[in-house]
Protein backbone atom coordinates (compact mmCIF):
# COMPACT_ATOMS: atom_id res chain seq x y z
CA UNK A 1 0.00 0.00 0.00
CA UNK A 2 1.36 3.41 -1.03
CA UNK A 3 0.05 6.67 0.41
CA UNK A 4 0.71 9.89 -1.52
CA UNK A 5 -0.65 13.44 -1.51
CA UNK A 6 -3.00 14.58 -4.26
CA UNK A 7 -1.06 17.17 -6.33
CA UNK A 8 -4.21 19.28 -6.69
CA UNK A 9 -5.60 19.48 -3.14
CA UNK A 10 -3.09 17.71 -0.90
CA UNK A 11 -5.54 15.05 0.31
CA UNK A 12 -4.22 11.56 0.89
CA UNK A 13 -4.40 9.19 -2.06
CA UNK A 14 -3.96 5.50 -1.26
CA UNK A 15 -2.72 3.07 -3.93
CA UNK A 16 -3.46 -0.43 -2.62
CA UNK A 17 -2.16 -2.19 -5.72
CA UNK A 18 1.41 -1.95 -6.98
CA UNK A 19 0.13 -1.96 -10.58
CA UNK A 20 -2.32 0.92 -10.15
CA UNK A 21 -1.28 3.94 -12.24
CA UNK A 22 -4.42 6.08 -12.25
CA UNK A 23 -6.72 7.42 -9.54
CA UNK A 24 -9.52 9.91 -8.99
CA UNK A 25 -9.17 11.96 -5.82
CA UNK A 26 -12.23 11.42 -3.61
CA UNK A 27 -11.94 14.96 -2.24
CA UNK A 28 -11.41 17.20 -5.28
CA UNK A 29 -12.21 14.80 -8.19
CA UNK A 30 -8.82 15.40 -9.80
CA UNK A 31 -7.62 12.72 -12.25
CA UNK A 32 -4.15 11.67 -11.14
CA UNK A 33 -1.52 9.61 -12.98
CA UNK A 34 1.13 7.86 -10.90
CA UNK A 35 4.77 7.86 -12.04
CA UNK A 36 6.43 5.65 -9.40
CA UNK A 37 6.13 7.89 -6.30
CA UNK A 38 5.36 11.08 -8.25
CA UNK A 39 1.81 12.11 -9.13
CA UNK A 40 0.59 14.18 -12.08
CA UNK A 41 -2.81 15.90 -12.06
CA UNK A 42 -4.69 15.78 -15.38
CA UNK A 43 -7.79 17.82 -14.58
CA UNK A 44 -11.16 17.10 -13.04
CA UNK A 45 -13.32 14.01 -13.41
CA UNK A 46 -17.01 14.78 -13.90
CA UNK A 47 -19.41 13.12 -11.50
CA UNK A 48 -20.30 9.60 -12.62
CA UNK A 49 -23.78 9.16 -14.08
CA UNK A 50 -26.22 7.66 -11.58
CA UNK A 51 -27.13 4.01 -12.03
CA UNK A 52 -28.76 1.16 -10.11
CA UNK A 53 -25.62 -0.82 -9.30
CA UNK A 54 -25.59 -2.33 -5.80
CA UNK A 55 -21.79 -2.24 -5.68
CA UNK A 56 -19.59 0.53 -4.35
CA UNK A 57 -15.94 1.24 -3.62
CA UNK A 58 -14.80 -0.59 -0.50
CA UNK A 59 -17.24 -3.49 -0.88
CA UNK A 60 -15.64 -6.87 -0.17
CA UNK A 61 -16.47 -10.35 -1.36
CA UNK A 62 -15.20 -13.82 -2.24
CA UNK A 63 -14.47 -15.43 -5.59
CA UNK A 64 -14.36 -19.10 -4.67
CA UNK A 65 -12.19 -19.14 -1.55
CA UNK A 66 -10.32 -15.94 -2.42
CA UNK A 67 -11.20 -12.65 -0.74
CA UNK A 68 -11.16 -9.35 -2.67
CA UNK A 69 -12.13 -5.70 -2.27
CA UNK A 70 -13.49 -3.25 -4.85
CA UNK A 71 -10.97 -0.39 -5.22
CA UNK A 72 -11.95 1.24 -8.54
CA UNK A 73 -14.59 1.52 -11.24
CA UNK A 74 -14.88 2.32 -14.93
CA UNK A 75 -18.21 3.42 -16.39
CA UNK A 76 -18.28 2.40 -20.05
CA UNK A 77 -20.87 3.49 -22.61
CA UNK A 78 -21.76 2.26 -26.08
CA UNK A 79 -24.54 3.09 -28.53
CA UNK A 80 -27.15 0.90 -26.78
CA UNK A 81 -26.35 1.53 -23.13
CA UNK A 82 -23.57 1.28 -20.57
CA UNK A 83 -21.91 -1.10 -18.13
CA UNK A 84 -19.59 -1.03 -15.09
CA UNK A 85 -16.12 -2.53 -14.76
CA UNK A 86 -15.19 -2.86 -11.06
CA UNK A 87 -11.47 -3.18 -10.28
CA UNK A 88 -10.99 -5.89 -7.64
CA UNK A 89 -7.86 -6.32 -5.51
CA UNK A 90 -7.40 -9.76 -3.94
CA UNK A 91 -5.76 -10.49 -0.59
CA UNK A 92 -2.97 -12.43 -2.35
CA UNK A 93 -2.07 -9.37 -4.46
CA UNK A 94 -3.84 -10.43 -7.66
CA UNK A 95 -6.07 -7.95 -9.43
CA UNK A 96 -9.22 -8.74 -11.39
CA UNK A 97 -12.20 -7.08 -13.03
CA UNK A 98 -15.82 -7.67 -12.03
CA UNK A 99 -17.94 -6.64 -15.01
CA UNK A 100 -21.61 -5.75 -14.48
CA UNK A 101 -23.62 -5.65 -17.70
CA UNK A 102 -27.31 -6.15 -18.47
CA UNK A 103 -27.89 -8.30 -15.40
CA UNK A 104 -24.82 -10.48 -15.97
CA UNK A 105 -21.69 -10.60 -13.80
CA UNK A 106 -18.24 -11.71 -14.99
CA UNK A 107 -14.98 -11.97 -13.03
CA UNK A 108 -11.90 -11.92 -15.24
CA UNK A 109 -8.14 -11.50 -15.01
CA UNK A 110 -5.57 -10.01 -17.36
CA UNK A 111 -3.85 -12.58 -19.60
CA UNK A 112 -1.04 -12.04 -22.09
CA UNK A 113 -2.67 -11.95 -25.56
CA UNK A 114 -1.50 -14.67 -27.96
CA UNK A 115 0.92 -13.55 -30.65
CA UNK A 116 -1.50 -14.57 -33.40
CA UNK A 117 -4.44 -12.61 -31.99
CA UNK A 118 -6.30 -11.18 -35.00
CA UNK A 119 -6.57 -7.47 -35.64
CA UNK A 120 -9.87 -5.96 -34.58
CA UNK A 121 -10.94 -5.51 -38.23
CA UNK A 122 -10.63 -9.25 -38.86
CA UNK A 123 -13.05 -10.29 -36.11
CA UNK A 124 -16.66 -11.30 -36.73
CA UNK A 125 -19.39 -12.63 -34.40
CA UNK A 126 -19.33 -16.42 -34.37
CA UNK A 127 -15.58 -16.72 -34.96
CA UNK A 128 -13.66 -19.18 -32.78
CA UNK A 129 -10.35 -18.06 -31.24
CA UNK A 130 -7.80 -19.90 -29.13
CA UNK A 131 -6.93 -17.31 -26.48
CA UNK A 132 -4.94 -19.59 -24.16
CA UNK A 133 -3.02 -22.79 -24.99
CA UNK A 134 -5.99 -24.96 -23.93
CA UNK A 135 -9.07 -22.76 -24.32
CA UNK A 136 -11.15 -21.76 -27.35
CA UNK A 137 -13.69 -18.94 -27.22
CA UNK A 138 -16.41 -17.77 -29.60
CA UNK A 139 -16.88 -14.11 -30.48
CA UNK A 140 -20.32 -13.00 -29.26
CA UNK A 141 -20.28 -9.24 -29.59
CA UNK A 142 -18.12 -6.42 -30.96
CA UNK A 143 -18.86 -2.83 -29.96
CA UNK A 144 -17.25 0.59 -29.91
CA UNK A 145 -17.01 1.82 -26.33
CA UNK A 146 -16.15 5.05 -24.51
CA UNK A 147 -15.17 5.61 -20.89
CA UNK A 148 -17.62 8.15 -19.48
CA UNK A 149 -16.10 8.27 -16.00
CA UNK A 150 -14.09 6.49 -13.35
CA UNK A 151 -13.44 6.49 -9.62
CA UNK A 152 -10.97 5.00 -7.17
CA UNK A 153 -7.67 3.51 -8.36
CA UNK A 154 -7.12 1.72 -11.66
CA UNK A 155 -4.30 -0.05 -13.55
CA UNK A 156 -4.89 1.94 -16.74
CA UNK A 157 -5.11 5.63 -17.59
CA UNK A 158 -8.89 5.93 -17.63
CA UNK A 159 -9.79 9.53 -18.30
CA UNK A 160 -13.28 10.24 -19.58
CA UNK A 161 -13.32 9.98 -23.37
CA UNK A 162 -10.99 6.97 -23.65
CA UNK A 163 -12.19 5.03 -26.69
CA UNK A 164 -11.78 1.33 -27.38
CA UNK A 165 -13.28 -1.61 -29.22
CA UNK A 166 -14.64 -4.18 -26.78
CA UNK A 167 -15.00 -7.79 -27.92
CA UNK A 168 -16.93 -10.23 -25.70
CA UNK A 169 -16.41 -13.98 -26.06
CA UNK A 170 -17.74 -17.12 -24.37
CA UNK A 171 -16.14 -20.53 -23.88
CA UNK A 172 -16.93 -23.92 -22.43
CA UNK A 173 -17.83 -24.44 -18.76
CA UNK A 174 -19.14 -20.93 -18.16
CA UNK A 175 -15.94 -19.27 -19.34
CA UNK A 176 -15.83 -15.62 -20.39
CA UNK A 177 -13.26 -13.48 -22.19
CA UNK A 178 -12.95 -9.88 -23.33
CA UNK A 179 -10.49 -8.28 -25.73
CA UNK A 180 -9.96 -4.52 -25.41
CA UNK A 181 -8.46 -2.83 -28.49
CA UNK A 182 -7.36 0.73 -27.68
CA UNK A 183 -4.76 3.28 -28.74
CA UNK A 184 -2.69 2.40 -25.67
CA UNK A 185 -2.54 -1.31 -26.51
CA UNK A 186 -4.50 -4.56 -26.74
CA UNK A 187 -5.57 -6.22 -23.50
CA UNK A 188 -7.06 -9.67 -22.94
CA UNK A 189 -9.11 -10.72 -19.92
CA UNK A 190 -10.24 -14.28 -19.20
CA UNK A 191 -12.53 -15.53 -16.44
CA UNK A 192 -16.00 -16.86 -15.70
CA UNK A 193 -19.62 -15.81 -15.43
CA UNK A 194 -20.71 -15.54 -11.79
CA UNK A 195 -23.83 -14.84 -9.74
CA UNK A 196 -23.78 -11.79 -7.48
CA UNK A 197 -25.08 -13.82 -4.52
CA UNK A 198 -22.20 -16.29 -4.72
CA UNK A 199 -19.69 -13.43 -4.39
CA UNK A 200 -21.09 -12.60 -0.92
CA UNK A 201 -20.50 -8.85 -1.38
CA UNK A 202 -20.83 -6.37 1.49
CA UNK A 203 -21.51 -3.64 2.22
CA UNK A 204 -23.81 -3.06 -0.74
CA UNK A 205 -25.04 0.37 -1.74
CA UNK A 206 -28.43 1.43 -0.44
CA UNK A 207 -30.83 2.20 -3.30
CA UNK A 208 -34.10 4.06 -2.75
CA UNK A 209 -37.11 1.82 -3.32
CA UNK A 210 -35.23 -1.47 -2.69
Amino acid sequence: MLKLACPACGAELVFRSSVSVFAVCAYCSSMVVRHDVDLEALGKMAQLPADMSPLQLGAQGRYGKDRFAIVGRLKIAWEAGSWNEWYALFDDGRAGWLAEAQGFWMMSFAVEPPRDLPMREALRPGMSLRLTPSQFFQVDDIKEATCVGSEGELPIKAAAGRNSTSVDLTGAENRFACIDYADDGVRLYVGTYVELDELRMSPLREIDGW
